[in-house]
């Protein structure tokens, strides 16, 4: 159980940080800024995906 947590966790965090890195980056290279609630839904559902794909095949699917 403890296990599955910590792999989720270590997925969640990944797609995280590659979530808030695009979010930052469009307003930067792009000149397109994102609305804050955008943002942060986006990078939610991203780290929820790569928690579970993190959850179910493992440390090395990422």
């Amino acid at each position: 159980m403890m296990s599955s947590i910590k792999r989720f966790s270590a997925g969640a965090i990944i797609g995280l940080v590659i979530a808030a890195s695009y979010w930052s980056s469009t307003t930067l290279f792009f000149h397109y800024q994102l609305s804050l609630s955008r943002g942060i839904l986006g990078c939610s559902v991203l780290s929820i995906i790569f928690g579970l794909i993190t959850l179910k095949w493992g440390y090395d699917a990422l």
